[in-house]
């Protein structure tokens, strides 16, 4: 038990590096997009909560397959 609280503090730590990571990319990403596409997403996101179900596929990554 004596090494669960040094385990769980490295942890906290490294969650905390990697939430500033997000951070600065997601800020990058919302300054170079229309505002209009933000409310959209705004507005599909609280959908997708209310909703559930087939709602949540908005969170689903799409990409087109290379050739």
């Amino acid at each position: 038990m004596a090494i669960l609280a040094p385990t769980l503090s490295n942890k906290f730590q490294k969650a905390l590096e990697g939430l500033s990571e997000t951070r600065a990319a997601f800020q990058g990403l919302t300054d170079s997009l229309a505002e209009d596409k933000i409310q959209d997403w705004k507005r599909q996101e609280k959908q997708a909560l209310r909703q559930r179900g087939d709602a949540l596929k908005i969170y689903e990554v799409q990409q087109e397959k290379g050739l």
